[in-house]
């Protein structure tokens, strides 16, 4: 008859009622030893990836800001540019030509709506800039005669040894049959200067200083 005070049998040895974990990784050292080995492994591998994992994170929030972030743009940072929308710039000066034809009055209150002046033409380079722009359309320019007397818009001199005119211009003509003289000055289509009636219907350029 098997004794009371024993339970089982390992190899062909009784173990006492007493057995214990600690006791039972006695009988197995080998495989005690590959567990703990593989545990702590196990909680090596894992602290590893934490830090990797918590590198990447910091690492994309600092290249990447948020979609919101990239939403607010502050108006100090979008480029400078020296003539609105629809403008051109040459030689300091920002040059708007209108695709409407009016009269010349009409056209000296809406160039100075868009805070410029008709085109006052100062020199043989903006002659021939002003000559491209127009693109061969007749078109007015910051000239009026006034008090018999041929004036700028702007106050500026008007110098006979600087003027363009067509041969035989200004010559006040009254073929028109319209009420009062040729007063303001037209761009023809060569280039020349011609006087006109003021209620007469053409395009325009505008003049302003860039950055303005």
């Amino acid at each position: 008859m098997p004794d009371c005070d024993k339970v089982c049998i390992v190899s062909g040895e009784a173990v006492p009622k007493t057995f214990s974990v600690s006791r039972m990784f006695q009988w197995f050292p080998t495989v005690s030893s590959r567990i703990q080995c593989a545990l702590s492994a196990l909680c090596v591998g894992l602290l590893i990836l934490n830090i990797i994992v918590t590198v990447s994170i910091r690492k994309n929030n600092v290249q990447c800001p948020s979609q919101e972030q990239k939403n607010i743009i502050s108006v100090t940072d979008l480029p400078h540019t020296p003539c609105p929308e629809d403008w051109s710039i040459f030689a300091g000066s920002c040059y708007y030509f209108s695709n409407v034809a009016v009269t010349w009055e009409e056209a000296k209150h809406a160039c100075q709506k868009r805070s410029s002046n008709l085109i006052v033409i100062n020199s043989k380079t903006e002659q021939d800039y002003a000559i491209k722009v127009s693109m061969g359309q007749y078109t007015w320019i910051g000239l009026t005669e006034i008090d018999e007397e041929w004036k700028w818009v702007d106050g500026t001199p008007y110098n006979l040894r600087q003027t363009y005119w067509k041969e035989g211009q200004p010559n006040n003509w009254s073929g028109h049959q319209l009420p009062g003289g040729e007063d303001c000055a037209q761009l023809q289509l060569g280039g020349q200067w011609n006087d006109e009636h003021c209620s007469q219907r053409w395009r325009y350029i505008c003049e302003k200083k860039a950055g303005v």
